[in-house]
């Protein structure tokens, strides 16, 4: 007897449940149920990859790190969760680190480009020009044989460093860009720039084409960088610098190309004396 009221008691309670949801139904758009409007207006739980890139994106790279290093535990097979490792610690500055993931990285996806350039970066960094040359050769090879994912007339960050406080100057971050098509009208190869706390590009000095950069200087305002133009003929290269409120030579080179080590080695000097 008491197993049958307990039953019924059953019965009643979900009579009344349903009872309640068939009510709401009622008062939903359209005849949709409670349960299908709570769905809908549900957020949608972030993977560990979507939060990965959202710090990496918001510069938050200790907790990039965190994540994508645990994704990487539980799926040591995925290329995209050690890239993204290898990002967190490249923004840490964690060189040695940040090689080892990259090297693992281009050794499952050859040609995964954004990691070479990355590593490009890194070997600046750790001083090691044998491997930076290497990596640059890798994306030259690339853009010649017209690889898909790659673009002959993009530039790449390939360095960065700091010029400590000296002559009344704060300390300074340069970063430099190099292109491997000579671009705008003073053909420029390599771009050390600059740039002030609000973004905005205060100085520049530039590897380019003696010939071009003195045709763009007599003409009025140097132009860095811009759409490439069709190029007269290199006779030589200059390494100049530029200011909003002057221009000048650092040192000038014959017709052949001076290495990328020797030109940096060249911009610190000068800069340290300014």
């Amino acid at each position: 007897m008491r197993w049958a009221i307990s039953l019924v008691s059953i019965m009643i309670v979900s009579a009344n449940a349903l009872a309640q949801v068939d009510s709401a139904a009622s008062l939903t758009p359209q005849g949709h149920s409670a349960y299908d409007a709570v769905v809908a207006n549900a957020k949608p739980v972030a993977t560990p990859m979507v939060a990965g890139k959202s710090a990496l994106a918001a510069k938050q790279f200790l907790q990039a790190k965190r994540i994508f290093a645990a994704e990487v535990k539980l799926h040591p097979d995925s290329v995209e969760a050690e890239l993204g490792l290898a990002d967190a610690e490249l923004g840490l500055h964690e060189y040695e680190a940040a090689e080892l993931e990259y090297r693992k990285v281009v050794a499952a996806q050859p040609e995964m480009w954004q990691a070479h350039k990355n590593l490009v970066i890194v070997e600046a960094a750790l001083g090691r020009w044998e491997e930076f040359d290497r990596e640059r050769a890798v994306l030259r090879g690339a853009r010649e044989r017209g690889a898909p994912g790659i673009s002959a007339r993009e530039s790449d960050v390939i360095d960065s460093f700091v010029v400590p406080a000296g002559h009344g100057r704060p300390a300074q971050r340069w970063i430099v860009r190099e292109y491997f098509e000579p671009v705008g009208r003073s053909l420029t190869r390599y771009n050390f720039e600059h740039f002030s706390a609000a973004g905005k590009a205060e100085e520049y000095v530039s590897l380019e084409s003696e010939e071009a950069a003195k045709a763009v200087v007599v003409g009025g305002a140097v132009a860095i960088g811009g759409e490439a133009k069709p190029a007269p003929v290199e006779i030589g290269f200059a390494l100049n610098w530029y200011t909003g409120k002057g221009h000048g030579t650092i040192a000038e080179y014959g017709a052949v190309e001076p290495g990328y080590e020797d030109v940096r080695a060249r911009v610190l000097r000068w800069l340290r004396t300014q």
